[in-house]
């Protein structure tokens, strides 16, 4: 506190860390500059360090003060230098290092560490040899893999006769006739689609699958497939030597056949030129019942290597509450459990009013409203909403090359819940099949029963190529003000609000997905996508203010009601080719700006967070009129609203995991369910997702930097360790104790004065902004952070000034 009592002076020291974990070969060294930081050079000493099998000496530059500090590895084993570790330290003069180890340069000690230093480091010649000796074995000496030398194919060549042959396992040496060198192939079946000798025959189809291209000329379309041939062994035999397709000795020399009928040459028109000057024979038909040989000889033929693995990638199985879920957690669509898909609302389940304190005259005043929308609101929260107007998911990869992933196997066990829900999406039309080249695999989310699942699409990849949209989301905080004369509240929740939009044949393509029952694309956007929380944020955001409108060819079908509300005319175009596609991205609303009359103004007054509305007012007669009007703005933009998710005439209402009343805002974290029986975390990562979560609610939570700071000192090599663990696992119970009880927090009063409560501790800084209400002084917020290097010689007045300057800062 400011004008307390003096205290010792704490001498400066800016310790020289190891910025990250690093391995150091024997003999060999690191440098690490020195950061004075805001020292005075002139005023400080410093002092060298040394470790378990390393010492560090000072680099001196044209000064006489230290640049680097060099820290050499003195044993002959590989020495591990954990992250953050203190090789030397700048200490103000006249006082010691905190620690022990540390020696001054000039002193005996430190003389003895350069004596070891130069026993370990080998000379600059002996290191020039290394290096010449590493790069002339690794120019001189075998690769790093053994490596197949193959022979490029020029030509189709003669095949060995059946004499020659070695048998097969089964005695037989295959259909080919004897002395032949390529069996017959058909270069353009669909040309004979007519013909009594196509090549295909549909009661016999061979699945085979096709060459890869070898060319950019490379056309599906004229892809060679196999002709038929005959059932008889010796009448196919015979009909192949009446063609004299390839000579049966080896009397001349083959005609050479063109790449081009390999799949890789100038184009399918020459291959197909080129295979009918060399085999100039019909199509015969083959016998049925030989699909296994027919793929054996396709792949000869094509130089194809088929190869069926059985230790194929399983799909990937996450589980609830592991971290790694929580880390792809914003990557992947969710596919969420569709039951209903479009229930009717039933309105006398709708959530209104408070027992005992509304009348039932106050509740008909709010079913009255509710029974004029009735169409906007759907009876599930994942029901599938009618199409938004006027707004469209486009998707932009610059000139990103498509991604394909392979489909993933799914266990048997799981494939029929894969198979209903993907039927349950194509019914709405949510989906259809796609021939898109994008494709993102499917995930599967194990729920914590260890036996239902969630389906999940892996976006990862592909949101790295989408390119940002630059639109901002509301700060939460910001949400959360403004309620400090409100009585009464409401809140809706959009339902399934993403899949209210729909999407470009760009992004649909973009969207595909993968898995063993097909290839799907949405129509709809979906969740998990780069960009979707904006795209439908902007939609809300103009729908609450009311910047544009709707273009007459869309507002035309509006419903009468609504734009008679809104004191709009709906005008019909003259002609319709003046009519406008509606899935282009660059004819949105946004993109055409048709500025919005002036009655079209602010509903509310505040925005939404993405699907999530809250709003209080201080009578319920202005709540009713409010609510009226932002259901009529709701369809005029044909937005729907979940109504069990909805709150209707409330005391309090439940809004982002906090609780909203007259009083205050009461924090309701997740993290709070059983959170006393929560160990100690045994890595790092578990440290830093706790704390994480406690940092959404930092403002609920009473010097939280002053009581966490212990935690972010801890190394992750500390943690698994269990070393010096003491002082972490104390604050680790107090942070928990803290969260299960936080306070309530005051709606800020600008009416009434406000007081700050300062406190700082050698290593962070903290504040309370409170209000007196009857002689008792309640928070409104409480902030704070830990000090920078440079503040941790502050004195105690000038880090409460520190927590002062943030409090004003935020507020």
């Amino acid at each position: 506190m400011v004008g307390g009592p003096e205290i010792d002076h704490v001498g400066l020291e800016v310790p020289v860390r190891i910025p990250e974990s690093t391995y150091i070969q024997p003999g060999r060294s690191v440098l690490v500059p020195v950061k004075y930081a805001q020292a005075d050079p002139e005023k400080v000493d410093e002092w060298a360090g040394h470790g378990n099998g390393w010492v560090s000496q000072f680099l001196y530059g044209n000064g006489r003060k230290p640049k680097a500090v060099k820290v050499v590895n003195i044993s002959d084993q590989v020495v591990r230098i954990p992250h953050n570790t203190v090789i030397a330290c700048l200490v103000e003069k006249c006082h010691l290092p905190v620690g022990e180890g540390f020696a001054r340069p000039r002193s005996q000690k430190y003389q003895e560490w350069g004596k070891l230093v130069y026993e370990a480091e080998p000379s600059p010649e002996s290191l020039r040899h290394e290096d010449e000796v590493a790069r002339l074995d690794e120019l001189n000496g075998p690769p790093a893999v053994e490596r197949m030398n193959y022979k490029s194919p020029e030509k189709l060549l003669l095949r060995r006769n059946s004499s020659d042959r070695e048998p097969t396992q089964s005695g037989e040496t295959g259909i080919s006739p004897e002395g032949a060198s390529a069996y017959i192939v058909c270069t353009n079946p669909r040309s004979n689609e007519h013909s009594g000798t196509h090549c295909e025959n549909r009661n016999s189809e061979t699945s085979v699958p096709p060459p890869p291209p070898t060319s950019d000329n490379w056309s599906v379309e004229d892809e060679p497939r196999l002709a038929e041939v005959s059932e008889d062994r010796n009448e196919f035999q015979s009909e192949c030597k009446s063609t004299q397709l390839v000579p049966e000795n080896g009397d001349s020399e083959p005609e050479v056949v063109s790449r081009s009928v390999m799949g890789g040459g100038e184009s399918a028109q020459k291959a197909q030129e080129e295979l009918g000057r060399v085999f100039p024979t019909s199509p015969v038909a083959l016998p049925r019942g030989s699909v296994s040989q027919l793929r054996e000889a396709l792949a000869r033929c094509m130089r194809l290597e088929i190869d069926f693995s059985d230790d194929e990638e399983a799909t990937m199985y996450l589980h609830e509450g592991s971290e790694l879920l929580s880390d792809l957690r914003n990557q992947l669509a969710a596919l969420p459990e569709l039951r209903d898909l479009s229930p009717k609302a039933d309105l006398s389940t709708a959530d209104v009013g408070v027992p005992g304190v509304t009348t039932p005259e106050m509740d008909a005043q709010i079913h009255t409203i509710l029974e004029r929308h009735h169409a906007s609101f759907l009876g599930d929260g994942n029901a599938v909403p009618t199409p938004a107007r006027g707004v469209v998911c486009d998707l932009d990869v610059g000139d990103a090359q498509p991604v394909a992933q392979r489909s993933r196997p799914i266990r048997p066990e799981h494939l029929q819940k894969v198979y209903d829900l993907l039927k349950k999406l194509l019914e709405t039309k949510l989906v259809e099949y796609s021939d898109s080249q994008w494709a993102s695999p499917i995930v599967i989310v194990m729920k914590k029963n260890g036996v239902d699942i969630r389906l999940c699409i892996d976006y990862r990849l592909v949101n790295q190529l989408i390119k940002l949209m630059h639109y901002p989301l509301p700060l939460i905080d910001d949400l959360l003000i403004g309620f400090e004369s409100a009585m009464w509240f409401l809140s809706l929740d959009m339902t399934s609000g993403f899949w209210a939009v729909p999407m470009t044949l760009r992004a649909q393509y973009i969207s595909a997905f993968i898995c063993p029952l097909g290839h799907f694309q949405w129509t709809r956007m979906p969740f998990g996508l780069k960009n979707a929380p904006l795209i439908y944020q902007q939609m809300l955001d103009n729908c609450l203010w009311g910047f544009v409108r709707l273009p007459p060819g869309e507002e035309a079908q509006v419903d009468p009601d609504v734009l008679q509300f809104l004191g709009l005319k709906a005008e019909v175009r003259d002609s319709e080719s003046d009519e406008l596609p509606a899935l282009t991205d660059a004819l949105t609303v946004f993109r055409r700006n048709i500025p919005a009359p002036p009655q079209m103004n602010p509903v509310l007054g505040r925005s939404s967070y993405i699907d999530d509305i809250a709003y209080g007012t201080e009578t319920w007669d202005q709540l009713c009129l409010d609510l009226d009007r932002l259901l009529y703005r709701l369809r005029y933009w044909g937005i729907s609203v979940s109504l069990p998710k909805s709150e209707f005439g409330k005391k309090t209402i439940s809004y982002l995991s906090h609780e909203i009343g007259a009083e205050g805002i009461r924090a309701k974290p997740k993290i709070a369910k059983g959170v006393m029986s929560l160990p100690f975390p045994s890595t790092l990562k578990g440290v830093q997702s706790f704390l994480g979560s406690l940092n959404y609610y930092n403002k609920f939570i009473e010097d939280l930097p002053v009581v966490a700071s212990v935690l972010y000192e801890l190394t992750d090599e500390q943690i698994r360790a269990g070393r010096h663990l003491g002082r972490a696992k104390e604050a680790f119970e107090i942070l928990k104790q803290k969260i299960v009880s936080t306070p309530l927090l005051r709606h800020p009063d600008k009416e009434r004065p406000f007081v700050i409560i300062v406190h700082a501790n050698p290593w962070a800084a903290s504040a309370v902004l409170g209000q007196e209400y009857d002689g008792v002084i309640f928070p409104v917020r409480f902030t704070g952070r830990v000090l920078h290097d440079q503040e941790l010689r502050y004195h105690p007045a000038e880090k409460e000034v520190v927590a002062l300057t943030r409090v004003l800062r935020l507020f």
